[in-house]
């Protein structure tokens, strides 16, 4: 299985990087033969959207699992789109340390939240605080201090 660990630096004794989308580094580490391939993350410095961009990049090096401390909404969804399983949780440590811990089992799967329901489905009314009662002050009903018309006929 391939793996990607979110790091700071380019190698298993690097500390391990909490967000997905911001991490300098990933690790990707083939289980079966240890083999260790550093990728710089490319999107790190972007405004928006790094998250999406780190997606697609360990998505193009055909990583099965992600191990990292947090993933946003948008790249929870396009990590599950690619079939990608997420490990969330991890915490300060080496990556060394985080992939023994994996081997372990001492991370668990990560779901993304609604996940197999379509957008816009779900409970609620829609209301919010105002009811849909509008919060205006207009006086209506003729409260307006127009001239009028000055010549009627």
């Amino acid at each position: 299985m391939k793996i990607c660990i979110t790091a700071v630096g380019n190698d298993l004794s690097s500390a391990t990087e909490s967000s997905f989308g911001r991490a300098p580094w990933f690790l990707i580490v083939d289980t079966d033969s240890d083999n260790v391939e550093p990728v710089e993350n490319s999107s790190v410095t972007v405004s928006q959207g790094a998250g999406i961009a780190a997606a697609q990049t360990i998505a193009d090096k055909q990583v099965q699992a992600l191990l990292t401390g947090r993933v946003g909404p948008k790249a929870q969804a396009a990590l599950s789109a690619a079939g990608i399983k997420i490990y969330e949780g991890l915490a300060q440590t080496t990556v060394q340390q985080a992939l023994e811990q994996f081997r372990q089992g001492q991370f668990r799967e990560s779901y993304a939240e609604g996940a197999g329901n379509a957008a816009g489905v779900g409970c609620g009314r829609g209301m919010g605080g105002g009811g849909g009662r509008g919060c205006g002050r207009g006086g209506g009903a003729g409260g307006g201090m127009g001239q009028g018309r000055k010549n009627r006929l």
